[in-house]
């Protein structure tokens, strides 16, 4: 891999079935075997939040850190909505996401979809990568002084 990681974001609406976007416990079983699916080691979560308010910002999100980054989602019941974010250092099929969100809520429409390589300087060699970091905050600190 030439890039230290990839992160998908996504914006699933007009999703079929709302029921288990606002239960806690479905959720964090969307998310263990979300995770597991797309092969990452969980090493913190998974979190539910709930979010009160009015219906366009009502609603949950779930977050799970991972040894390989995080992964996490928003969803909106009253609106029909996900929005999801999943980051890893390890490469993941977009397909087992999108095959997940399906299992957890049926059909749905992808109305925004990124996908970017992240860190494409990223050095694999530790030491290389100590000097990359020396270089750039001797010249943050040389910008604030």
């Amino acid at each position: 891999m030439d890039h230290y990681g990839d992160e998908l974001t996504l914006r699933l609406s007009a999703v079929s079935d709302t029921r288990l976007l606002d239960d806690d416990r479905a959720l964090i079983t969307f998310m263990r075997d979300l995770v597991t699916r797309i092969g990452m080691t969980v090493i913190a979560g998974p979190l539910v939040a709930t979010e009160q308010g009015p219906p366009e910002k009502a609603g949950k999100s779930a977050v799970v850190i991972l040894a390989e980054s995080h992964a996490a989602i928003h969803t909106y019941p009253h609106l029909r909505e996900i929005l999801a974010n999943i980051f890893s250092c390890k490469p993941f099929r977009e397909e087992d996401v999108l095959d997940e969100f399906h299992r957890l809520v049926g059909e749905y429409r992808i109305t925004e979809h990124t996908l970017n390589r992240r860190g494409e300087e990223w050095p694999r060699n530790v030491n290389a990568a100590r000097h990359l970091w020396s270089g750039r905050r001797a010249a943050l600190s040389s910008v604030h002084d």
